[in-house]
């Protein structure tokens, strides 16, 4: 039996991209996957930090639906981003084994520091999902 996945709420806090810039030549798809990948890379973008939807990466970056939809299917080969278990069309960033192995290694309070981190992004794009259930059935 398939399991059914509920609506994706709306007002999640999602991350923000850039977009690419008025005057780059770059493919507009390689530009938000370059994004991704260079955010994953600097820490802006977390573990558990929710990806905008698809029609705002659409209207952002100039793409197509089916476009848009490619770069997912890469960054998620990539192991950057994961379907969330709950909401259809949700997508949140989910560093991979492959990717933290070409990371060099953190050490100390650095390291832990980071982790704590990851996780208090994933805990609260969860309590944030949560919240916008609540307010969702209150507001009925």
């Amino acid at each position: 039996m398939a399991e059914t996945k509920r609506e994706r709420p709306a007002g999640l806090d999602t991350l923000s991209l850039p977009g690419p810039p008025s005057d780059d030549q770059e493919n507009p798809a390689e530009r938000l996957m370059g994004d991704v990948r260079h955010g994953v890379e600097q820490r802006r973008y977390l573990r558990g930090m929710i990806f905008p939807e698809i029609a705002v990466v659409e209207r952002l970056y100039g793409l197509s639906e089916k476009e848009v939809r490619s770069a997912i299917r890469r960054l998620r080969d990539e192991e950057l981003l994961q379907l969330h278990d709950d909401y259809q069309e949700t997508y949140f960033i989910d560093v991979g084994r492959g990717v933290l192995s070409r990371e060099p290694a953190d050490t100390g309070l650095v390291a832990q520091v980071a982790e704590l981190t990851m996780r208090l992004q994933e805990l609260s794009s969860r309590v944030q999902a949560l919240e916008a259930i609540v307010m969702g059935r209150d507001e009925r």
